[in-house]
């Protein structure tokens, strides 16, 4: 374990993340929500990942923005759970701007024999070795403009050609059609607050660039072109249609009910009235694929509150709640369509830079 701050310097955003140490140390963090509806949907795009990779007795993977390693920590839990029980061991290297989520991954992992942490900039300092997964979650990339990201994604891209191998490449951003921000849908980038973070440290707006599936794929497919490195496959993955943190804290849509926090009280067994959760219509000006979508996603969500909210009348909360909340956590599962509709999204890209 070490970190290193070699070929790198402060580029702007160190300290951005101040009162994220306290949020990543905090155990509200991993309320209902994260555990039942984001992580199963976050450990599926993992597994989506490593399925792309050979296996051998080993697996390197690149964490670009690890922030305090919570891609280390997530790869780990998927052995811990049995989910993934024969994952390969891991060479794992992270890279972050902020040194002081850096020092808290280094005292989180401190027992990782084969995990460094790097300070550097995810435009320039990418290191040329090869990996097998070049990681990302917790949406590093919509720090950068879209010009950015395809100049990042294009200089990644070569690396990977020039390995002459095959990599993974999972691309987190936040998604442009999230219910959190429906005032902002009109707008690509625009200044972004992570004030559910749980701290007593004032949170600062930061630009940030928000994606759709068609702009993604658009991006990714102009920067494999340019850098001459085939595409293999792609996976768009959403996640928390509903439950982002923002409609907790009604930041940027103020008018959307609190489904957060709405749902975290029916997984606790506590009852909440079907009306407080009913989903309402999606603005008209959204392009036709995202009414299409939210037409039928509120329909379904709402068939549940009706279908089961009747059924469960005479049942005590603790246990009508938390069956509720199944409805429609399977509901969020098995919709979400990797549309840019959720708080994330994610794409799962597997190169060939064998010509």
């Amino acid at each position: 374990m070490r970190i290193s701050a070699e070929k790198t310097q402060v580029r702007g955003r160190e300290g951005l993340y101040a009162p994220g140490i306290d949020h990543y140390t905090s155990p509200q963090r991993r309320d209902a929500v994260k555990r039942l509806w984001e992580e199963p949907i976050t450990f599926a795009i993992l597994r989506s990942a490593l399925e792309e990779v050979p296996r051998t007795g080993s697996l390197s993977v690149m964490d670009i923005g690890c922030g305090a390693g919570e891609g280390l920590h997530l790869l780990r839990a998927l052995r811990a759970t049995r989910s993934l029980p024969d994952l390969p061991r891991l060479s794992y290297r992270g890279l972050d701007l902020d040194e002081g989520l850096l020092r808290l991954a280094a005292r989180t992992h401190h027992d990782e024999d084969d995990a460094e942490f790097w300070h550097g900039d995810i435009r320039t300092d990418i290191p040329e070795e090869p990996f097998d997964i070049y990681l990302s979650c917790g949406v590093p990339y919509s720090h950068l403009t879209a010009d950015e990201l395809l100049s990042t994604l294009t200089r990644l891209f070569a690396q990977v050609r020039q390995n002459r191998g095959q990599s993974v490449v999972v691309i987190d951003v936040l998604g442009r059609y999230s219910l959190e921000w429906v005032p902002n849908w009109s707008r690509t980038r625009w200044p972004y607050r992570m004030s559910f973070f749980h701290s007593e440290q004032r949170t600062d707006d930061v630009p940030m660039t928000f994606w759709d599936a068609h702009a993604l794929s658009n991006c990714v497919r102009t920067a494999s072109a340019a850098a001459g490195c085939p595409v293999r496959r792609q996976r768009l993955f959403d996640r928390s249609v509903m439950v982002g943190r923002h409609t907790a804290t009604g930041q940027f849509n103020p008018g959307m009910p609190p489904y957060r926090l709405l749902v975290n009280r029916l997984e606790d067994g506590v009852a909440v009235a079907t009306d407080e959760l009913r989903m309402r219509q999606v603005p008209e000006e959204a392009p036709d694929s995202i009414r299409m979508f939210y037409a039928s996603f509120r329909r379904q969500w709402n068939d549940v509150l009706d279908y089961i909210g009747q059924r469960s009348s005479r049942l005590p909360a603790a246990v009508a709640a938390p069956m509720l909340a199944r409805g429609l956590r399977a509901v969020e599962h098995k919709l979400a369509s990797g549309l840019g509709t959720g708080h994330s999204l994610t794409a799962v890209i597997t190169l060939d830079g064998r010509g």
